[in-house]
């Protein structure tokens, strides 16, 4: 295929291709999205730009098909490099490149004007192209973000196989002398596959975002039971790939109606916040903390033996009274909870087995505690709420 016709088509298709990368990232836009996509729509956009200008080298002025036409080409790597940092939340080194980019451009003023030399160019542009192409591939490999890595590992493929039939090209200018030697579809492919596999990046955490809602506790932030489903076998089957005990915490909010009653289910609503919040505080990255409805909650405590699972549940209750909540009418009030925790070592263990035992202890907790009347309540006692004016 000539020149004229496989950068115009090249051309085209970055343009077009930013294009439908913009008006999909308005279309799906969140309120938290990042701009990213605008900048990698910018850098198809003045890539196809710059292809389309060099795609009419002979027929229009060189100015503008080799000085201008080039230069916008290699924006491409400059706004898709920013593109990228901002997506994997990097660093970015957008000026380093656009300095490079200027300096090839003056580069090829002198080889255009002063001395004039293709052969020179475009070994220049595609020994420079790769260089410029690094600080995006370092990005996407860099990347720590599960939910988004088979989208960034096709990106860094693709990228990868550019950079290589780059390198290729070279050697046929060298070898044929000829500036147009060795063009291939390779372009074709990094347009596209770069295009869609961005694209991906954002259905792929609209998908998590989706997911997470419908495993999380709307109010407190913390697992539903569906949550708990799905994290929950998750470490249970990781414990007992390595022979661990399992600890788990079954608790519940001492007094929920009375405080309703007296202040309202606002304030009632704080104190669930207020206790999911004390709970992440205390436990572990690894610990599925749930909330299994109402006033009742539920944590599993992978890899703890009873020691590990006292010094989490102290740390809870420290945590617990310490908090004050504010009612809306200005008064405030401590909170307690009731905890019943059970360490299992067996081979099967469920999360069936940890609730159903975890329960049993929590409900002989109650048993022998002071309900909110004062007295010892039974089955389900409650303690005595306590009330301050702030």
């Amino acid at each position: 295929m000539d020149r004229l016709t496989l950068f115009s088509m090249q051309g085209g298709l970055l343009a077009f291709m930013g294009i439908v990368v913009y008006l999909a990232w308005r279309t799906q836009r969140r309120p938290y999205s990042d701009n990213g996509p605008a900048w990698f729509s910018v850098a198809y956009v003045a890539g196809g730009i710059g292809l389309l200008l060099q795609a009419y080298r002979g027929i229009i002025p060189s100015f503008f098909a080799v000085i201008l036409g080039n230069f916008l080409f290699l924006m491409i790597y400059v706004f898709m490099e920013r593109a990228i940092a901002i997506t994997t939340r990097r660093r970015s080194y957008m000026y380093w490149l656009l300095g490079l980019d200027i300096a090839m451009t003056l580069s090829y003023l002198y080889f255009t004007y002063v001395k004039p030399d293709v052969i020179a160019r475009t070994i220049e542009a595609v020994i420079v192209m790769p260089v410029m192409q690094i600080p995006i591939w370092v990005h996407l490999e860099r990347c720590q973000e599960k939910t988004i890595r088979p989208a960034l590992r096709a990106m860094s493929l693709v990228l990868l196989l550019h950079m290589v039939m780059n390198f290729v090209r070279v050697i046929g200018v060298l070898l044929l002398h000829r500036a147009d030697a060795w063009f291939t579809w390779t372009g074709v492919i990094t347009v596209a596959g770069m295009a869609i596999s961005f694209m991906w990046v954002d259905s792929l955490r609209i998908r998590d975002e989706l997911e997470r809602r419908a495993m999380t506790d709307h109010l407190t932030g913390l697992l539903n039971r569906r949550g708990l489903e799905e994290f929950g076998a998750r470490e249970l089957s990781r414990a007992r790939r390595l022979h661990l005990p399992c600890s788990a915490m079954a608790m519940d909010l001492n007094c929920f109606k009375q405080i309703n009653d007296t202040y309202g289910h606002g304030a009632g609503d704080d104190a669930l916040r207020a206790v999911a919040a004390a709970i992440r505080a205390s436990t572990r990255i690894t610990d599925v903390a749930t909330r299994m409805g109402g006033d009742e909650f539920f944590v599993i405590l992978p890899g703890s033996d009873e020691r590990g699972a006292a010094e989490i549940c102290s740390r809870l209750r420290a945590a617990i009274q310490a908090v004050r909540v504010e009612a809306a009418d200005g008064q405030s009030f401590s909170i307690a909870l009731s905890i019943g925790g059970v360490t299992l070592r067996e081979e099967k263990i469920t999360i069936e087995d940890l609730f159903r035992e975890s329960d049993a202890r929590l409900y002989l907790e109650k048993e022998a505690s002071v309900g909110c009347d004062g007295q010892t309540a039974r089955p389900r006692p409650r303690l005595l709420l306590r009330r301050t004016v702030e």
